[in-house]
């Protein structure tokens, strides 16, 4: 099966979502100019907000499928056609002090397919944010994604529990800060070799308060090798055309993985320390 996918590494402007909105427009427009059979276009972690929202958070998030930047980005979804993975901070529904760094998907119908949550939060986001805790997988016209944002990336338990659940493609919106480049391209590149599947990672550049990212957005194939990437501290867009059948491949011919797997040996990975 092809999958036609980009992702987008920019700057957003901090606690500005009009603002934010507007230059993802912008590169929604260039994506299908330059790529014009682009299917899904995955954003940065937290790209409506910026990452160092901190109070700011309340005033910014927002309710799946109802806030602003949903109405907006579903209305470009629909008329570009084509599925959107985004980071934003999240109002919940139905408990309006509660709030999670989550990522939504919006298909080509202009719909809010769903909400991943960030179950992995690291060092300040916990002051702000609750974890998630679950993992769900996207079917879409691309095929069944898995969802991961940032830190989550660095637990291996994740990505396998997508694999294990019939996810065809890794999603990871992230907001990964300097100076860990190096962690950053090998836990990417980890993850998909694990698992045996593609993986496509968008991060952000530029600084907020304290911090600074440098982006090293990346497509990686079954075997971990990269496929299409910006190594440099710029805005811009990468695309490439998947083949997601490539792993069913590769895990028959040698990688077997999961064939191989002794889950009656692995109860150490679930015991709490």
């Amino acid at each position: 099966m092809g999958a036609n996918v980009a992702c987008v590494q920019m700057q957003p402007v901090l606690c500005d979502r009009d603002k934010n909105l507007a230059k993802m427009e912008g590169f929604i427009k260039e994506c299908k100019n330059r790529f014009p059979k682009t299917e899904l276009v995955v954003f940065p972690e937290l790209i409506t907000s910026g990452y160092e929202g901190e109070s700011d958070f309340q005033r910014l998030a927002e309710i799946p499928g109802e806030g602003e930047s949903f109405k907006f980005l579903s209305s470009l979804a629909k008329s570009h056609k084509i599925n959107l993975v985004f980071g934003f901070p999240e109002r919940d529904r139905y408990c309006s002090d509660l709030l999670f760094n989550s990522a939504a998907l919006i298909t080509p119908e202009g719909k809010t397919a769903g909400v991943y949550r960030k179950v992995h939060l690291f060092d300040t986001e916990k002051r702000y944010f609750r974890p998630g805790c679950s993992y769900p997988v996207f079917e879409t016209s691309v095929g069944k994604l898995g969802i991961m944002i940032c830190w989550d990336t660095a637990f291996p338990e994740v990505a396998r529990t997508y694999a294990l659940r019939g996810a065809e493609l890794l999603v990871v919106s992230t907001n990964w800060e300097k100076p860990y480049e190096e962690d950053w391209d090998l836990i990417t590149k980890a993850r998909a070799f694990d698992n045996c599947m593609h993986l496509i990672a968008a991060n952000r550049i530029g600084f907020d308060k304290t911090l600074g990212f440098f982006g090293r957005s990346k497509i990686i194939d079954p075997l971990g090798r990269e496929l299409q990437g910006i190594n440099e501290e710029k805005e811009g867009i990468i695309a490439a055309d998947l083949d997601l059948s490539l792993a069913i491949k590769k895990r028959i011919e040698y990688y077997t993985f999961f064939k191989d797997r002794r889950p009656d040996t692995y109860e150490e990975l679930v015991r709490k320390y």
